[in-house]
């Protein structure tokens, strides 16, 4: 009696066994295509690795699915916003895997009028979206766009060196990726990149020497370019009618106490006439007076070579 209730046992142990073996196997077969994740546009979803022996069950508003849910019938089901698809395999009835991806899709990425880069002016930015449902959201101070952020209404101006970062969200949508411009906006005092090389040349000597930067002047700019092209057929501090430099500061209604002119030929390089008056103490004196307000630089070439001119007032 004993040994048939332990062969009873033993087969009970033994189907038992072979019962969870298949159905591991079951559970293991089934599967949805996609993981959950993001992505950049629409997806087809399907079922993988089922026989016709099982019937799939799925929902795509996240609920349980059941055997009153929509049947698989090899279909792919399209996602086209963000959607939860869940599955349930049967084999007749009874339950024997379930499946889950939430499927997020991005909004489609914004692009801007105007790439970043170095600009000499301030730079206007329009920013766009293929998607015409999308609102744009950016921020000009280097954070990642929300909901929160300004949305894009009008072409944004840039007039200083701006991270400009952009990215769009939809209905029923995922943020897009954040786009990331850089702009640096280098202003120049000067049209002719010789002077304004000199410029920013002088004010960084200036600012070693612990002085305030010099502001550029436009009529003392014109008179600087006067005294250039006088320079390069006379090479003198006096005017050629013989009168000092100076007269040129009153044809050009400049009235000031603190005056000075600097002048230098031949250099082919900002760097090397500011080194030439620098080596010079009269001249190294005009470039670091405290009192010196405002300067005027020009570079005129004869055809032969270059005569350079500062005209400093305060």
């Amino acid at each position: 009696m004993i040994k048939k209730h332990t062969a009873a046992i033993a087969a009970f142990i033994s189907l038992a066994s072979f019962t969870t073996i298949n159905a591991s196997a079951a559970d293991n077969s089934t599967a949805l295509s996609h993981s959950s994740g993001y992505y950049d546009n629409s997806q087809l979803v399907t079922v993988v690795n089922y026989d016709d022996e099982t019937d799939i069950y799925f929902t795509t508003d996240g609920s349980k699915p059941g055997t009153d849910s929509a049947l698989y019938d090899g279909t792919p089901i399209s996602v086209s916003e963000n959607t939860v698809v869940r599955i349930a395999a049967y084999s007749g009835e009874d339950l024997i895997n379930t499946a889950k991806a939430s499927i997020k899709i991005r909004t489609a990425s914004p692009s801007a009028s105007a790439e970043g880069g170095e600009y000499s002016d301030a730079v206007k930015v329009k920013l766009t979206c293929s998607d015409p449902d999308a609102i744009i959201y950016y921020t000009t101070d280097g954070s990642t766009p929300t909901k929160d952020s300004a949305k894009y209404k009008k072409a944004i101006t840039i007039s200083d060196s701006t991270t400009l970062k952009f990215a769009t969200i939809a209905p029923d949508k995922s943020r897009s990726k954040v786009i990331t411009e850089k702009y640096v906006i280098k202003q120049t005092d000067f049209d002719d990149p010789m002077c304004q090389a000199l410029f920013e040349l002088v004010n960084e000597t200036r600012a070693e020497y612990g002085l305030s930067p010099l502001k550029a002047h436009t009529a003392l700019t014109e008179a600087a370019l006067v005294r250039a092209k006088e320079y390069s057929y006379y090479q003198s501090h006096y005017r050629p009618d013989g009168s000092r430099w100076d007269t040129i500061l009153s044809a050009y209604g400049l009235k000031t106490n603190i005056r000075a002119e600097n002048l230098a030929y031949y250099y082919t390089s900002a760097k090397q006439a500011m080194k030439c008056w620098m080596n010079d103490p009269y001249h190294r004196g005009n470039i670091l007076n405290p009192d010196t307000e405002y300067i005027g630089l020009a570079c005129y070439n004869n055809g032969w070579c270059n005569y350079w001119c500062q005209l400093f007032i305060g």
